[in-house]
């Protein structure tokens, strides 16, 4: 009878849960449903990846920290794109060998971190974007990859518009995978004005 119990209030916390999560989601509408082709989307990507294993290589941000390294393994997770293929969105993931973050004690072989960035592209007919990476969440220390991807992708498809500045007011106004961010003055022109 006990476990039932326990059972029952662990599922009506989830429903619970999920419905407070639900109010934060991209309405179905809005979901970007941009498609790019393929041969964009490799170019674009190696380009975006090129750029940022240089600034890894650098140590500019935001991969200041020595745990990044030659052996870091940098994936683009997801990829947004507006209409005009010119403006992006995507969630990079950072994969590290645990024995270089000494702060870290798992028997994993391997932690992620994963953050948000934000492109423009320079030119209409290239491949170079100039990218800033938003907050208000980085994924730190993860030891499994598919949770990092979970947590990232929830973090900025389904609860960004819940950061909330100190009057309480939201900092963003869409998620990124919402079509509306793009043109939003508290969205993409936030970053790029």
């Amino acid at each position: 009878m006990r476990v039932r119990k326990a059972t029952c209030l662990l599922a009506l916390l989830a429903v619970i849960s999920c419905d407070k999560n639900a109010k934060f989601k991209t309405p179905p509408e809005y979901v970007n449903s941009v498609k790019v082709t393929p041969t964009l989307f490799t170019s674009d990507s190696a380009s975006i990846l090129n750029d940022l294993y240089d600034d890894m290589k650098n140590h500019r941000e935001p991969f200041r920290n020595p745990e990044y390294f030659d052996s870091t393994k940098l994936y683009l997770d997801t990829m947004f794109y507006d209409y005009s293929y010119e403006k992006v969105a995507f969630l990079l993931i950072a994969q590290n060998p645990v024995n270089r973050n000494p702060h870290l004690y798992s028997d994993s072989t391997y932690y992620y971190n994963a953050f948000c960035f934000l492109g423009k592209r320079k030119m209409s007919d290239s491949n170079r974007f100039e990218t800033e990476r938003i907050g208000p969440v980085s994924i730190i220390n993860f030891e499994d990859a598919v949770y990092t991807k979970q947590a990232i992708r929830e973090s900025y498809c389904a609860r960004l518009i819940s950061s909330l500045d100190e009057n309480g007011v939201s900092h963003w106004e869409f998620n990124i995978n919402d079509t509306r961010f793009w043109d939003s003055d508290r969205g993409w022109k936030r970053v790029f004005p």
